[in-house]
């Protein structure tokens, strides 16, 4: 046997083919490190990521199906076994946002000849990012629209995948049990914050996790289905895997293609022989590559009738009908009445009691086999449930009623929370153009921002500002006389302070517009709750002095302490 490739390599040349072009490329800004990996297994997509810091140091990921297969660091080291590449991928997500990618369809980079492939998890890999990006504005964006959504577990979800920790898995529980909010379970789950947090994110981003409304699966689903296939569907019970000749498969001795194993039954030919222990006849398997099973037939008697294969003895496996169960368990508190029958909503009379019918046989407490009685209890419930759907969509009256009372009503929260990422990724874009004083696309990213998410103070206040700043500086009012130039763009942050009084972004932006339409004494009252606000903040400090100097406190009107005007000449004075 030969030996195991090392965990790490170093040394090995990384090099991009000449002429090679990205089927995609951007920087991190408008999109997470971790959401590509998301959205790299969501569509199951085979290639390379290749990533470029503003020094010029190079990263890369090779990904088959979605899978994370290869990855090299910054340091140029190279990973080829599952723990130390999950963590060399952890460790990428840490890289600047002004981080290059670029996506190489089709093309391993990072491929060694003769080296296996690593049985990775891609979903255990995201949600430990998701657990170290808690905190981060991309997250807490999120995070914070679903803070009082009841969530529950998507259908078909797969947690286990997540390699949860025994408190994580205690949450998933609930969550399977009831329907709650993050709200909630942060407050009474006894786990800590960030740790809710980092599972809630984690699964919210891969869509483990059902806001009502939601139609497409969780990310992933389609993999772990099509692997859970090919392990039922091989006769001789071998797990797959991948390697450089294609689908193969492992036993305790190592990966073999799926014709060599084959072969070991039968060399002599396509017809490979499987001989059964006992009297019974030798059974002939043909096999045309990997397809499915072609040809049954008896050695003794090749041109006779084409015979079951004799199944094992033993009791009947209900397995596959235990996971059915618990699957509708933990999809039925998500579902409407149509959706518990699983019937569309133009459903007629007859359409509603041939679904509730052959959900009786499925779920009728009393049509449980015996090894399957511990489920019961669970089951009865799930039962009543099924009936009281029946009961309300029996009719065309009761069915209408229902119709009516669903009738927009229901928000695809799943779909809400996708534009409110992609509103704090373009407010993200739009401060980074702000400090390179690029306005126009300042405005473009945060126009896209307040349009995807309206409601959120900090978009409209920059949007006031970034407008204000594109147009031509007026000039200096004269003492005691104003201009109006900035108006709307005033208005629009007295509406952010408003509802945010506190905001110190839009004090800030509000004080330097009034101060230049010549409304000083307005100006220095933002300044100066901005000092309040945040002591530190060296221009709201500065501005406050240079108003204070100017205007002693006497010269502000009634009420103003002549003391302290005194003092204040004085002082100005001596300086």
């Amino acid at each position: 046997m030969a030996a195991s490739p090392p965990a790490s390599t170093t040394g090995l040349p990384f090099v991009v083919p000449p002429g090679l072009a990205p089927t995609a490329e951007a920087n991190l800004v408008q999109t997470p490190l971790l959401h590509l990996y998301v959205y790299l297994l969501d569509k199951l997509l085979t290639g390379t990521l290749v990533l470029t810091t503003k020094t010029g140091a190079r990263a890369a990921v090779s990904f088959d199906e979605g899978t994370p297969t290869r990855v090299m660091d910054l340091a140029g080291t190279r990973y080829a076994e599952r723990t130390p590449l999950e963590r060399a991928m952890i460790k990428l997500c840490e890289v600047e946002a002004e981080t290059r990618y670029a996506f190489y369809a089709g093309q391993d980079l990072l491929a060694e000849r003769g080296a296996a492939v690593p049985r990775v998890e891609p979903l255990a890999v995201i949600m430990a990012g998701a657990r170290a990006f808690v905190g981060a504005p991309q997250a807490e964006a999120t995070l914070l629209r679903i803070d009082d959504v009841p969530m529950g577990i998507a259908n078909g979800a797969t947690p286990e995948r997540f390699r949860l920790t025994p408190e994580e898995r205690a949450l998933v529980e609930r969550l399977r049990k009831q329907r709650t909010t993050l709200a909630d379970l942060v407050k009474t789950s006894g786990v800590p914050p960030r740790i809710v947090r980092g599972v809630v994110y984690g699964m919210t981003i891969t869509r483990h996790l059902d806001f009502g409304g939601s139609t497409r699966p969780p990310v992933g689903l389609e993999r772990a289905a099509a692997a859970r296939t090919a392990m039922t569907s091989d006769p001789y019970g071998w797990r797959p895997t991948t390697g450089t000749t294609g689908l193969q498969y492992a036993d305790q001795t190592g990966t073999r293609p799926r014709d060599e194993v084959i072969r070991a039954a039968d060399p002599t030919g396509p017809l490979q022989a499987v001989k059964r222990e006992g009297t019974g006849p030798l059974q002939a398997v043909k096999r045309e590559g990997t397809g499915p099973l072609q040809a049954v037939k008896r050695a003794a008697d090749p041109t006779g009738p084409m015979p079951q294969v004799p199944s094992q003895a033993g009791p009947p496996n209900h397995e596959k009908r235990r996971a059915e169960i618990e699957a509708k368990l933990a999809s039925a508190p998500n579902e409407d009445h149509f959706q518990m029958l699983g019937i569309p909503r133009d459903a007629t009379s007859s359409d509603v009691r041939n679904a509730y019918f052959k959900l009786a046989l499925l779920y009728h407490p009393d049509k449980l086999p015996k090894d399957l009685h511990d489920l019961k209890p669970r089951v009865a419930r799930l039962f009543a449930t099924v009936n009281g759907a029946y009961e309300a969509l029996k009719d065309d009256a009761g069915r209408a009623q229902y119709l009516a009372s669903l009738s927009g009503a229901v928000l695809d929260e799943q779909a809400q929370i996708e534009r409110a990422v992609n509103a704090a990724l373009e407010f993200e874009k739009a401060e980074v153009y702000l400090r390179k004083n690029d306005l126009a696309a300042c405005e473009a990213s945060v126009r896209r921002a307040v349009a995807a998410d309206p409601e959120q103070p900090a978009y409209i206040a920059l949007l006031a500002w970034v407008v204000a700043s594109r147009r031509p500086l007026a000039p200096v009012p004269e003492e005691g006389k104003t201009n109006n130039v900035y108006d709307d763009c005033i208005t629009q942050l007295d509406g952010v302070l408003k509802a945010e009084p506190d905001y110190e972004k839009a004090l800030i932006y509000r004080g330097r517009l009034l101060k230049l339409a010549g409304r000083v004494h307005q100006a220095y009252r933002d300044f100066k709750r901005v000092t309040v606000i945040s002591p530190k903040n060296i221009e709201a400090a500065r501005e406050v002095r240079l108003y204070e100097m100017r205007h002693p406190p006497e010269d502000d009107g009634p009420g103003s302490n002549p003391g302290r005007g005194l003092l204040g000449k004085l002082f100005n004075k001596k300086r």
